[in-house]
């Protein structure tokens, strides 16, 4: 199951990259501006083993922030913080990572390793601030601090203040161990509702101001379904009034496709120059899936006027 976290935390960083921001200058203490550039970089790396087997290992992010220089992040998204293993991985990981990007200055390789954390979505009292990695080399030694982010030490309110979005779909973990109660106790799964009910209000009234677009909302708001439904599943209760909260939100149907489609679409018949183009493709898909034509423009982003302007 922890791969299907794993997937949750990939979508948002692919669909949605800006959300990756502010985590970074959270975990980093960095000060990039939300409009800084960033460019996704291949996730799968050609991994090595000790016995000589070389075998593909997705990372679950690897990315690069474009400031006053040009840095590369690696995060890791792990449901447990119990294994020693992690550690390996991520040493397999950087130093492909730092392979790839590696540079020949006078004849001498030099191999920059990526700034790198985890994000545990458990912890307990016995899981570190940082996982510490020491490359031993004659009579050197390196010590790489791997940072630690423990969701569940983030309360809603540091989320919003901090614009951590994009691990709002984790917060659940908060409630894990009272699942079962809120499945057979109404009033205290109402607690619960309702804190679903203030998420997805703070989300929209930021989309309405322009700090979220209605991709990153509705992409925000589909993660957190999905890792509801996984780590509720044996609730049936649960989830059926939080979908009741968020279902409607989406409308059934995610936004990431109907952008897809508009880029597609408009790839295929050579039409689309811009994103006015880009954004008229995806309300005519909005229109054709049946939606209303305020959620269409709510989706593409446009104005009643463009819209009558490209079709007149």
């Amino acid at each position: 199951m922890a791969h299907e976290y794993d997937n949750a935390f990939r979508t948002m960083e692919n669909d949605c990259p800006k959300l990756l921001i502010p985590l970074v200058n959270e975990v980093f203490k960095t000060n990039y501006s939300l409009e800084s550039p960033i460019e996704l970089y291949p996730n799968e790396q050609l991994i090595t083993s000790p016995e000589d087997k070389q075998m593909i290992r997705i990372t679950d992010s690897n990315f690069v922030i474009i400031g006053s220089s040009e840095d590369r992040y690696h995060i890791e998204c792990e449901s447990n913080p119990d294994s020693n293993e992690l550690q390996v991985r991520i040493y397999q990981y950087d130093m492909q990572v730092a392979l790839y990007g590696h540079t020949f200055i006078e004849d001498i390789m030099h191999v920059e390793f990526p700034r790198t954390a985890v994000l545990y979505l458990r912890h307990n009292d016995n899981t570190p601030d940082t996982l510490k990695i020491c490359i031993h080399n004659e009579d050197d030694v390196l010590q790489r601090e791997i940072q630690v982010i423990k969701v569940q030490q983030y309360t809603l309110k540091e989320i919003f203040d901090k614009n951590l979005f994009i691990i709002l779909p984790f917060h659940i973990f908060v409630h894990e161990k009272e699942l079962s109660l809120y499945n057979k106790d109404k009033n205290k799964l109402n607690e619960l509702i309702h804190e679903y009910e203030y998420i997805v209000g703070k989300l929209n009234d930021l989309n309405q101001v322009g700090e979220l677009t209605s991709l990153e909302k509705y992409c925000i708001i589909t993660s957190m379904r999905s890792v509801l439904g996984l780590i509720a599943k044996k609730y049936n209760k649960v989830i059926k009034e939080a979908d009741r909260v968020m279902g409607g939100e989406i409308l059934e149907y995610e936004a990431k496709t109907i952008y897809r489609n508009g880029f597609k679409n408009g790839e295929l018949k050579g039409e689309l120059k811009g994103e006015l183009k880009k954004g008229l493709q995806a309300y005519k898909n909005c229109i054709e899936r049946g939606m209303s034509k305020e959620d269409a423009l709510a989706i593409s982003e446009l104005k009643e006027e463009d819209i009558s302007k490209e079709l007149s």
